[in-house]
Order: C-alpha cells, then sequence, then structure tokens
C-alpha cells in the first residue's frame, strides 16, 4: 500500500509541459531480471523496461556469485552507474540490451533518468541434489573424503550415487540404509569392486545387490560434485526518475527482485 501510494502521488505532481505525458503502469513486480554485458540488469513488462548498468570496474565475473551483505551501488542520472525507464512502442525482446549498437525497433517513446540506490543482498547455498534432506550445518562425514554427507553426492563412496541409492532402502537389513553402507547387500565384498549392472547369476538382482554373487569387478570411483546456488535480493532506495520535461516519478524503497545463479563445484 505504501509504494502505491508513492506512486499515486508521484503521478499527481508530474507536470503537463508537453500535454502529452506517457506514463505507463510501471508495474515491474512479475517482471523477471535479466543480465548481460558489463553490467546490464534489465526488467520487460511488455512496452515499458527498467534498466540499470552498472561500472564494469566494481564488477566481475563472480557479481552474482559472491556473497553480499546489503552492498550498496549509487546510481546517478548520468556516469557509469545509471538506471533509465525507456518505454517502447512494441515490447522489445531481450537481445535489445544485449548489443553494443541497439537495434532502431522498437523505437523509444519516452524516456525517464533516475538516481538512486541499488541494495544487494546475495545468500549462498551448497546442494549435492542426492534428494536425501540433509542439514547444511551437520559435519557428519560418512566416507571420510572431506566433503560432509549435505554436499557429497555419494555418501558413502562405493561408486553409486546416492541418489540412486534411495534413501529408505536396506537391502542387507543390517540397520544401515544403502546410501550409506559400503557394502550394500551384506556379502563381505565392497559395493565399490561389485558391478552395479551385471547380474551373474541371472536371478534378476543386480551383483552390487546380491550376496549370492562375490565377483569381484573393481571400478574407479565417481568424482565428487554439488552445487553452490546464490539467491541474490535487490532493492531501489530514494528512486527518482525525470524525463526531458521534469516529469518525475519517486518511490522511497522499491523491490527490483531476485536472481538465482548456481555454480557446479567438483574435486576433479
Amino acid at each position: 500500500m505504501k509504494k502505491y501510494l508513492l506512486f499515486l502521488l508521484a503521478i499527481s505532481i508530474l507536470s503537463c509541459d508537453d500535454g502529452n505525458i506517457d506514463i505507463p503502469e510501471f508495474d515491474f513486480s512479475n517482471a523477471t531480471i535479466n543480465d548481460c554485458g558489463d553490467l546490464v540488469l534489465f526488467k520487460i513488462n511488455e512496452n515499458e523496461t527498467l534498466i540499470i548498468e552498472l561500472n564494469q570496474d566494481n564488477i566481475d565475473d563472480t557479481f552474482f556469485t559472491q556473497e553480499r551483505d546489503n552492498d550498496s551501488f549509487s546510481l546517478t542520472e548520468t556516469g557509469s552507474q545509471t538506471i533509465t525507464y525507456r518505454t517502447f512502442d512494441a515490447k522489445p525482446t531481450t537481445s535489445y540490451f544485449c548489443q553494443n549498437i541497439p537495434p532502431t525497433s522498437p523505437s523509444i517513446i519516452n524516456e525517464w533518468n533516475g538516481s538512486g540506490t541499488l541494495n544487494v543482498t546475495t545468500i549462498m547455498t551448497e546442494d549435492d541434489e542426492d534428494t536425501v534432506e540433509e542439514d547444511p550445518d551437520d559435519s557428519l562425514d560418512t566416507d571420510g573424503d572431506t566433503f560432509p554427507n549435505f554436499k557429497d553426492w555419494d555418501d558413502d563412496n562405493d561408486g553409486v550415487l546416492t541418489k540412486d541409492e534411495g534413501a529408505t532402502e536396506d537391502t542387507d537389513g543390517d540397520g544401515i540404509l544403502n546410501y550409506l553402507d559400503n557394502d550394500d547387500d551384506g556379502d563381505g565384498i565392497p559395493t565399490i569392486e561389485e558391478s552395479v549392472t551385471n547380474d551373474d547369476d541371472i536371478d534378476d538382482i543386480v551383483d552390487y545387490l546380491d550376496p549370492d554373487t562375490t565377483l569381484s569387478d573393481l571400478r574407479t570411483l565417481l568424482p565428487n560434485e554439488y552445487q553452490e546456488i546464490y539467491e541474490s535480493t535487490f532493492e531501489l532506495e530514494f528512486l527518482k526518475l525525470t524525463n526531458a520535461n521534469d516529469n518525475t516519478i519517486q518511490f522511497d524503497l522499491l523491490d527490483y527482485g531476485t536472481t538465482t545463479k548456481q555454480l557446479t563445484i567438483s574435486d576433479i
């Protein structure tokens, strides 16, 4: 409600020097943040766009993949860090903003240049995508490979991914679930030495889950891999947008949205 009232107030004080001021909804709440270049953030809502350009001296390839605690970037109407609101005669594509020379179509109808502060908070979480619910604060490392279980995609180091062993299966009934048991069938032969595809005695049970099959077939261990997930929240503070006729749009605080980026970490 506060943002809505601020917007109404901003509209009410607009001057009408040219008698033809085009101010659309200015609603980017459901628009996705896109990014490209060094560094351009932009949102598109039909024929209106809100574009932020940051100074490349302040950013690098890790802009989205480093943790931030309300880092601030000053935006000005002119300079190397800017925010611009534009309306077009048709909806632009995302590629419009990622070219050195913007295309001639669609055409810009009106433009507001802005000032304010961009605040960025980024939180990183880790996920081994093994489908098992694990506490990220738990240092348990079942196989002693230096990767805690919550970011170890093969918790027992038996050469079978945790997601493929099932979170509830205990083939040999020893009280240790398969994904934490390096001898799943309890036949004394480590799972890493038994085939995960062959069924030597043709009883429809693959060798590593069959206690009646003890053939050795040493396999290569899988390198560990997990994901670092970075969720960034962007807020604009004390935003003021002004066009050539000195018409203004103002917000004390505007939620610009969130982005999620993912990095694959491997011990290869």
